[in-house]
C-alpha cells in the first residue's frame, strides 16, 4: 500500500545548491551547480513545485495551506545518493579490524558473514528489523535518501531471493532510503562449491532468471583475482543481461585483472573500485557512458596503498560518484558525508566536484532520476548545517544534517 501524500511544505534557507546542471564535474563549481543565495524550495505530493528565488516561491506556494520550514542557518543540496552499498548482511566483524591492526590474517571473513547471514533469514522480518533497518535508518538520518543495495551475502538461491524480496516489501517504509537492488550473486564461493565456474553454472542457471521477478534491479560481481574472473564475470553478466538486468561491478578493486576493459566493452553503467584500472581503461571510460564508482573509505580502511585514478579520469572528461561500499569486512562507513571528506582527502577533490558525486553523479551510475533539485523531481533534500558550501568534506565526523525531507516529509 502506497504512502499517502505528505502535505505541501515550503521550505526556506540560507543558500540552496539543485545540482541541476549539464556542466562537466571536472572543475565545476557551486555557481555550475545551481546555488541561489536565500532560496526556497515549495513541496507538493512528493515533489517539487518550485525552487529558486524565495520571493518567486513565496508566491507560488501563497495559493496553499503550507507546512513552513525555516532554515536560516543551513544549506539546502539534493539528497544524496549512494551508489554502493551492504547492508543486507548479521553478524560482527569487528575480529577481523582487530587482527588487520595487528598485522595478523582475519579470523573470520566473509564467509563467516554468509553463515550468520543465512541463520539471521531462518527469521526474515527480525532480521530486517533487528540488522538491516537500523543501518538504514542511520544512513538517511545523515542524508542518504537513495541507496543501492546489493544481495551477497548468503549465495544461494532461496537466501539471495529472500534478501530481495525483503527490500521490496520495504520499498514503502516512509523512514528508510528509496532502495534500488542489485543482485549480487557473484560475490564469493560459498561453502558448497568446490570451483567458480560450477558457481556461476549456478548462477545463471537457477538464480538470474528469477532475479528480476523478486525485484531486482541491477546484477553486479566481484571481479577480482581470488574470486570471479573477467571471463567467468563476463558470461554472468552477459546472462543478467539476458533477464533483463541493468549491469555493474566490482572491479580491479585489489589487483588488475582484467575487470575493467572486459565491463567497458560489455557496456555496463558503473566499475565500482577500480584501484587498479589502466590508463587505457580511463581513456575508455572517459568517452563512454559508464560512471566509475570510487570507494575512499574502503581505501582508508584497508590502507590501500593504490586508488581509482579519479584526478586523471576528470581531467579527461570523465564522470565520478562516491559511495561508502558499507559493508561489514571492508569498509563499515554508512555517512556520505564522511565519504564526502575522504574522497576530498584522497581523491583532490573540491567541495563542488565531492557534492556533484554524491548526488548528480552517483544518480547517474544508477540510472534514475534521483540527486538534482527540479521542478517536477522528487523532493529528496538535506539541510546541512554549514555556512558556506565549501565546508562540504572539510568538516567532518559528525552528522551536518539538520533536517532530511524524502518524497516531501521531513524526517528530521
Amino acid at each position: 500500500m502506497a504512502a499517502v501524500a505528505a502535505a505541501p511544505l515550503l521550505l526556506r534557507a540560507r543558500a540552496l545548491l539543485t545540482c541541476d546542471t549539464e556542466a562537466p564535474q571536472q572543475g565545476i563549481t557551486f555557481e555550475n551547480l545551481g546555488f541561489v543565495d536565500r532560496g526556497a524550495v515549495f513541496i507538493r505530493d512528493g515533489r517539487i513545485a518550485a525552487i529558486g528565488e524565495r520571493a518567486m516561491v513565496e508566491r507560488a506556494a501563497s495559493a496553499f495551506d503550507c507546512e513552513l520550514l525555516d532554515l536560516p542557518s543551513a544549506v539546502l543540496v539534493p539528497g544524496f545518493v549512494d551508489a554502493h552499498t551492504h547492508p543486507l548482511f548479521s553478524g560482527n566483524r569487528e575480529p577481523d579490524f582487530r587482527a588487520r591492526l595487528r598485522n595478523e590474517p582475519s579470523p573470520l571473513g566473509m564467509l563467516y558473514t554468509v553463515a550468520r547471514t543465512r541463520e539471521a533469514l531462518l527469521s526474515p522480518e527480525r532480521f530486517w528489523g533487528d540488522d538491516v533497518a537500523p543501518r538504514l535508518r542511520a544512513m538517511l538520518a545523515h542524508g542518504t535518501t537513495t541507496a543501492e543495495v546489493k544481495t551477497g551475502y548468503a549465495l544461494h538461491r532461496p537466501g539471495e531471493l529472500e534478501l530481495l524480496d525483503l527490500l521490496v516489501r520495504a520499498e514503502f517504509e516512509e523512514r528508510l532510503p528509496w532502495m534500488l537492488p542489485t543482485f549480487l550473486g557473484a560475490h564469493a564461493l560459498p561453502p558448497e562449491f568446490p570451483d567458480a565456474d560450477g558457481y556461476v553454472d549456478y548462477l545463471i542457471d537457477q538464480c538470474l532468471p528469477y532475479a528480476r521477478v523478486h525485484g531486482a534491479r541491477y546484477a553486479d560481481a566481484f571481479c577480482e583475482p581470488g574470486f570471479f574472473s573477467a571471463s567467468q564475470t563476463e558470461r554472468y553478466l552477459e546472462a543478467a543481461r539476458r533477464e533483463g538486468l541493468r549491469l555493474r561491478v566490482h572491479c580491479d578493486e585489489m589487483q588488475h585483472g582484467g575487470a575493467a576493459t572486459m565491463a567497458l566493452a560489455l557496456g555496463v553503467d558503473a566499475i565500482d573500485h577500480g584501484n587498479y584500472i589502466t590508463d587505457a581503461d580511463v581513456d575508455r571510460l572517459a568517452i563512454g557512458e559508464a560512471v566509475l564508482v570510487a570507494c575512499p573509505a574502503t581505501i582508508d580502511y584497508l590502507g590501500l596503498e593504490r586508488h581509482a585514478p579519479v584526478r586523471a579520469l576528470l581531467e579527461r572528461g570523465g564522470r565520478v560518484a562516491l559511495a561508502s561500499d558499507f559493508n561489514p569486512g571492508t569498509s563499515p562507513c554508512l555517512n556520505l558525508q564522511h565519504v564526502a571528506y575522504l574522497g576530498r582527502k584522497i581523491f583532490r577533490l573540491s567541495a563542488a566536484e565531492a557534492l556533484d558525486a554524491v548526488t548528480r553523479q552517483a544518480a547517474r551510475s544508477l540510472r534514475v532520476d534521483r540527486g538534482v533539485l527540479r521542478v517536477g523531481g522528487v523532493a529528496d533534500l538535506v539541510a546541512l548545517g554549514i555556512d558556506e558550501p565549501d565546508e562540504f568534506g572539510w568538516l567532518h565526523g559528525g552528522n551536518l544534517a539538520t533536517a532530511v525531507v524524502r518524497a516531501g516529509r521531513v524526517l528530521q
